[in-house]
């Protein structure tokens, strides 16, 4: 059966990239297009946490075992509370070895480092601006600010939370990304020293206020951190006066070590100031023969860390649906793929947002409310949710995952 000939991929970051990657596994010629003109500007970003279920999806196209050797194992995940009370730990050996893939923390540059190794970058378009797409019954043709156009039997797009292709696809009836109400401070300092950050521990601190904190080390001499701040908490940062290394010391300078001399060892200019949006989820991904992947199809807050886990999950499942695909068919295709992940999605971004209103909470006692939550049940109920919710089976069912997954789950961290 003849397959499709060539794809067209609009935009390089993970979700891109990774469908990328999977479609010339499967011998589809592809091109990847970017609006950013400079390599350095795509290797931009933080650290993250990619769980089991991302480095699963990975081994389907072979890449598991490099985005592993550059990231660090976890095996542990700690809750705590401001005052330096643990609430919950969760051991992740246990689930590491019984699905056969690590939990770890890298730098989002390194994952996608190995992504465009895998990609080649004279695959890839720089400054390639999206402007529109046309399409007909025998393919579909995108145009580029720079005048020039492309041609492909089917159109991707990965150009994140505010994609072109979506807001073409809709007709530009689509309303803007839902705002989460706070804000994700994220950096990598250089603080070796295993006492202080022990190797192998992602740690999740939860405040009063509307303040929460996590960390972790990414090697020997790099940690990783993000403090997030409701935007009640974040009116008392004054980033004018004082600067974000300064202003974000004096609002967490009560929590306990390491966090004080993890924000004080930072380099002013390597704080990183995101607002957390999504979108509630909505059909509508695939339309002809063009779909969306990624945060362009299903952008998800950071607290279940599986904003980049779910990017490949969809790439690689999009990969392989369009491997058996003939060019006549692309668009009954593109179709079956949506409905093989909109739930498991849907799942993931509802779950997300509900434990990011936790840390919303100010006032003292509910606070303590949910801090003895926390302590009740997170390693018990939450935690058999928050995997039922990661791991259930669906990337070892076949190459396109079912619909449906399990609606609970608990805080993850950063992604």
């Amino acid at each position: 059966m003849a397959t499709i000939r060539k794809a067209l991929v609009i935009g390089a970051g993970i979700g891109g990239l990774t469908t990328a990657a999977g479609l010339l596994r499967q011998g589809i010629e592809t091109e990847v297009f970017e609006a950013r003109r400079s390599p350095g500007l795509l290797l931009t970003g933080g650290g993250f946490m990619l769980w089991h279920n991302a480095f699963l999806a990975l081994r389907r196209i072979g890449l598991d075992e490099a985005v592993a050797a550059d990231s660090v194992r976890m095996r542990f995940h700690e809750f705590r509370s401001d005052t330096g009370r643990r609430l919950a730990r969760w051991h992740l050996d246990g689930p590491t070895e019984r699905c056969g893939a690590p939990a770890c923390a890298l730098r989002r540059s390194s994952l996608h480092t190995v992504l465009t190794e895998a990609v080649g970058e004279h695959r890839m378009r720089l400054g390639s601006r999206l402007t529109g797409y046309t399409e007909d019954g025998d393919g579909v043709t995108a145009h580029f600010a720079d005048g020039s156009s492309a041609r492909g039997d089917v159109l991707i797009g990965a150009d994140g939370l505010r994609s072109t292709v979506r807001a073409e696809m809709r007709r530009g009836f689509e309303p803007p990304p839902r705002y989460a109400g706070y804000t994700a401070w994220q950096a990598i300092t250089r603080l070796p020293g295993e006492t202080l950050v022990p190797t192998g521990t992602f740690f999740n601190l939860w405040g009063r206020g509307g303040l929460r904190f996590l960390y972790c080390r990414l090697n020997e001499k790099e940690v990783y951190w993000d403090a997030i701040t409701s935007d009640r908490a974040s009116a008392g940062i004054d980033t004018v006066r004082r600067g974000r290394r300064d202003a974000l010391a004096a609002a967490y300078r009560r929590w306990p070590d390491p966090v004080g001399r993890i924000i004080a060892s930072t380099e002013e200019e390597a704080i990183l100031p995101v607002a957390i949006h999504d979108r509630p989820p909505r059909g509508g991904w695939a339309h002809g023969r063009v779909v969306l992947v990624g945060d362009a199809a299903h952008p998800m807050t950071l607290n279940l860390s599986q904003g980049a886990g779910q990017a490949i999950e969809s790439g690689v499942a999009l990969a392989a649906v369009l491997g058996r695909t003939r060019p006549a068919d692309v668009p009954r295709a593109l179709r079956a793929f949506e409905e093989s992940r909109a739930s498991r999605a849907a799942d993931m971004v509802t779950t997300s947002w509900r434990i990011g209103t936790l840390g919303l909470v100010h006032s003292a006692p509910l606070c303590r409310l949910r801090d003895l939550m926390m302590y009740a049940f997170f390693d018990s109920v939450a935690r058999g949710q928050s995997y039922g919710l990661m791991l259930d089976g669906r990337l070892e069912r076949g190459p396109v995952p079912p619909a449906g997954a399990a609606v609970g789950a608990v805080p993850g961290g950063t992604g």
